[in-house]
Parts: structure tokens; sequence; C-alpha cells
């Protein structure tokens, strides 16, 4: 490796915190703490001005267009005065890739090296539809000198339909110096973390859980995370709620306590890429039912926990049933799953994978 090497990130910084900002703090603390032979540089590619997950459609494109110009002369700015050796950007898809080609574009007019990180598990579905969004990525990756998927399945849709991309799978890491001990559950409760929104698959687990209270009263379904006001009220109008605490948002510690305290981890998600609180579920050890989405199949893998089809109820009733009616398989889930944290997710490790591809384009 290159003394001294010289990395930017392009990719959105907190606030707000979401999973790609998280992954950049995770990234910066461990260089930091950890090698001193990198000098790290961010281009901060996240919305300021409202909450991403609530913007409507022409605020983003507004904020796409005016960040896609700022983005673009800080980026050669950076070129023209401290050049770094290599660049690694990530990408949500959707509008952001047309930022993401002129990017690449300078980078590549300048000869650095440029890693492109796909943060999102579409991508077999836009392949297959071969529409607009795909034909925009396409162009990204071939501006790009490797391509990093999150799971199994985009990796092998990109070697399968761009066989010319250097391509590369890496899983999303962890620090599980930040996370408490895995602690044995202190009382009957399931959680769910996340944005409480419709694509969350929100309605079908208070769907499924006003049948799975009615057999375990002595259970407890806790949903954790910011909602819209009148979202919230339209679903109390629609649930009961019954044997159901709300707890909204909270401080990161404070939603780690509280899953670590909770038997079961739910993620119905309608599209995920490499959920880290999947992986925050596992390094507690607990057991997690969560959709056949992103790279969750392959987080799951090997008894780590239940994959469901998404946008269904039934599916997570017979899961969140099956769990509550076996405490063994319970506890053999959440053990399978801190080993697979420990043995292939530690930063430590997946660093390294990262390492070895900015040292190989430089």
């Amino acid at each position: 490796m290159k003394k001294g090497m010289k990395l930017c990130i392009i990719a959105p910084y907190p606030p707000p915190y979401g999973g790609i900002s998280n992954w950049v703090m995770l990234i910066e603390n461990y260089i930091a703490r950890n090698r001193e032979d990198i000098s790290l540089r961010i281009i901060d590619t996240s919305p300021k001005n409202k909450v991403a997950a609530f913007r409507p459609l022409w605020d983003r494109v507004l904020d796409s267009g005016i960040s896609m110009i700022w983005k673009r002369k800080e980026l050669i700015k950076m070129i023209q005065e401290n050049p770094p050796d290599v660049v690694h950007m990530t990408t949500s898809g959707r509008l952001s890739v047309i930022r993401d080609i002129l990017l690449l574009k300078i980078l590549k007019k300048n000869q650095v090296a440029a890693t492109y990180h796909i943060r999102f598990g579409r991508v077999k579905d836009l392949a297959s539809r071969n529409n607009g969004e795909w034909r925009l990525l396409t162009k990204a990756m071939k501006l790009s000198s490797e391509v990093i998927a999150i799971d199994k399945l985009t990796y092998r849709t990109i070697k399968e339909h761009l066989p010319m991309v250097s391509v590369s799978y890496v899983p999303n890491p962890i620090d599980l110096s930040g996370l408490p001990e895995p602690v044995v559950a202190s009382g009957k409760s399931i959680v769910f973390i996340g944005w409480v929104l419709k694509n969350k698959g929100i309605e079908e687990l208070l769907t499924a859980w006003e049948r799975v209270w009615g057999k375990h009263q002595d259970w407890t379904l806790k949903i954790v995370g910011p909602c819209k006001e009148d979202y919230l009220s339209s679903l109390k109008n629609r649930f009961s709620f019954q044997g159901m605490l709300f707890e909204g948002e909270k401080r990161h510690d404070e939603a780690m306590d509280i899953l670590n305290s909770s038997e079961i981890f739910i993620l119905p998600s309608y599209t995920e890429g490499f959920p880290n609180t999947v992986l925050e579920a596992m390094s507690l050890a607990k057991p997690t039912i969560a959709t056949h989405v992103g790279a969750i199949p392959d987080m799951l893998s090997g008894d780590c926990g239940e994959v469901i089809e998404p946008g269904a109820s039934e599916p997570i009733e017979k899961a969140i049933n099956r769990f509550i009616e076996n405490k063994s398989l319970r506890q053999k889930m959440g053990q399978n799953a801190y080993l697979k944290v420990k043995n292939e997710y530690e930063i430590k490790t997946v660093f390294q994978k990262y390492l070895s591809i900015w040292e190989k384009d430089i």
C-alpha cells in the first residue's frame, strides 16, 4: 500500500442518521483509531433540509440538482489542491445515480481510482426490467475502477450482465465495541426498530400481531422509531394496539437496550439493502424474522433467523408464533447469529476487504 494513502469517501454523513451515513461514521472512527497511515476526507451528500424519509418527490429532485452542482465543485477543488489516491463513492440508486455519473466522469478524466459501492438491493429487479435506472447504473459502474455489492444476488447479477466490470462482494461491517454485551431477555417481547412507514411492512406486522396476541397475551410487541403524527393516528384508527408499546424515536443506546432485553427482532420491510438493525440484532444474539429482500437472505443463512416473503401478514404471524412457541429454537438461532457476526461482519475483518480493493485500484 502507498505510504500515507489519501482516501476520499463520497457519501451521506449525519445528520440525518441512516444506514449509509452510520456506515460512514463507522469507517471514519475505525480509521481514526487504527489507521494513522490513511488520510480520510469526506464529501457529504446527505440532504440537510428535511428528514429524507418524509420528503416529497419535488423536494428530492430540487435537492439532488443543487447537490450535484456543489458536490461537483467540491470534488474538482479537492483534485486540484490535494488529489486523493482513491475515492470510495456510495449510492442508494434512483436520482442519485445521475450525480454519481457526473462525479465519476470527473474522477476518470483526472485518473483518480473510484470504488462504486452499491448500497441497495434492487439491482436484480432493475436488470430484469432493463429500465432507465438500470441503464444509468450501468453507465456509473462502467466509469468505476471497482464495484462493491453488499449482497450475493447483486454480485451475481452484475457478473452476469456486465462481465467487463470488476465487482467484489463485501458485506457491511459492525463495530461490536459500540454495543452492549448480549443478555438473556428479561421479558417476553418482540421488537421492531426502524422508520415507522408503510414500506417497512408495519401494517402487515400490526395485522399479524392482532392475531398473535389473541393466542399469546403474555407477549408484547415494541415499535421503536420515528413516525409522522398523521400516519400514527391512521394506524391507531385501524389497529387496536393491544399488547403493543409504541416507543417512538430513541437514541441509539436506548434502542439497543430495548433490543437487548427482547426475545425476538422483526423487520418485515418491502425493500432493504444491508440493514444495520439486523446486524445489531444478530450481534446481541437475537433471532430475527425479516423479509427476503436485499442482503437479508445472506445475513440470516445458517439458521440465524427466519426469512419470509414481504407484503403479507400471514408469513409474519406464522413466524412469530413459531418463535414464541419454541424457546430452544430462539436460543439456537440467536447463538448462530452471534457467532456469524463475530466471524464475518466485524469491522476489522470487513475493513481489510475494503483496503484490498483500494490498494488494487491505486
